[in-house]
């Protein structure tokens, strides 16, 4: 996997070439008993390359090499889906979700099943000997999933369960807003988003909350701000920006505009340090920020891919640096 898309049309063509083109894979590189990588990589960078970009891989080189439908491919994981309220303990793993829902979408004839496992606990003691039925029992459990007749599924072992997601309709509770108190500082990145600013404005009205509004591009100084509005068009995105501004704080809120970049730590730390010598210590995280790059599975290339994950992963992984658990409301 390591070697990215070539290895991948490597293997499909050898099979085609020998007559063993499959009409069903099963990928199980996302289950681990234990945390390994090679040296230099991280858990985390091996779980995405060996999950995301292995079935982005797959998926294209299937399609390049025109392999024979139907297919069906079944991606066994543990630790990726949560059922209830269980820790998720590598929640990178549910990339996944991304390549194995578009796949039978846009790839007719394939079909994609998601099953996460748990694992038997290991020995107590490295020198006992491992009770090896428990694992038998879930391989068998498995090879029913694996050898199902094909379908677009989501589904979970627990014990002696398996559970499948499906939808239901359900009544939806009327909303009350954060539970935070009053004038609370709240941070949200993406912060001149659609999604940023109405939440922005909602916070405001409701709980009189101080805001920090992460952006990627600074806005001019406050002084300058009546200047450039009337000597620019005020549909520009500059100026629709310290517009926003001017109206959250026309409700009566305490905003702070910082540039930074979400996915850098030394960036966030530093906002959030300013922030909260001005407006107190940060009591909620709102991360709407993000990077729109629609196209077909076909076209992706791990440039683009990367584009998209940089604010969503790796913002997340900055904001879970910064803010650990206890620390926000």
């Amino acid at each position: 996997p390591e070697r990215g898309r070539d290895g991948y049309d490597a293997l499909i063509r050898d099979l085609v070439a020998h007559g063993r083109a499959p009409d069903r894979i099963a990928h199980f590189w996302l289950v681990t008993p234990r945390e390994s990588f090679r040296p230099g990589s991280s858990f985390f960078h091996r779980n995405i390359e060996q999950g995301f970009y292995s079935l982005l891989f797959l998926a294209q080189a299937m399609t390049e090499e025109n392999l024979p439908r139907p297919i069906h491919l079944s991606v066994v994981t543990n630790g990726a889906a949560q059922v209830r309220d269980e820790s998720l303990p590598w929640p990178e793993k549910a990339t996944i979700a991304g390549p194995a829902r578009v796949m039978p979408r846009e790839l007719p004839g394939v079909t994609v099943a998601t099953l996460d496992v748990e694992l038997p606990a290991p020995p107590k003691s490295r020198w006992a000997r491992p009770d090896t039925a428990p694992l038998l029992a879930l391989a068998d459990r498995v090879l029913e999933d694996l050898l199902a007749t094909p379908a677009n599924t989501v589904a979970a072992l627990r014990g002696a369960r398996r559970l499948e997601r499906a939808l239901r309709p359900l009544p939806l509770p009327a909303a009350d807003g954060l539970a935070l108190a009053e004038g609370a500082a709240v941070l949200i990145t993406g912060g001149f988003g659609g999604i940023g600013l109405t939440l922005a404005e909602d916070l405001i009205r409701r709980q009189q909350a101080r805001i920090l509004l992460i952006a990627r591009r600074a806005l001019p100084p406050r002084a300058d701000w009546p200047a450039y509005l009337a000597a620019n068009d005020p549909t520009g995105p500059l100026a629709r920006r310290i517009l926003a501004v001017q109206r959250l704080e026309a409700l009566g809120g305490r905003v702070i505009v910082t540039q930074a970049d979400v996915s850098n730590l030394e960036d966030m730390r530093a906002a959030v340090t300013a922030a909260e010598a001005d407006i107190g210590p940060i009591r909620a995280v709102i991360h709407a920020a993000g990077v729109v790059d629609d196209g077909p599975l076909l076209t992706k290339t791990p440039a683009a891919v990367e584009e998209v994950f940089a604010p969503k992963l790796h913002g997340t992984q900055v904001l879970d640096t910064l803010f650990p658990d206890g620390r926000l409301d």
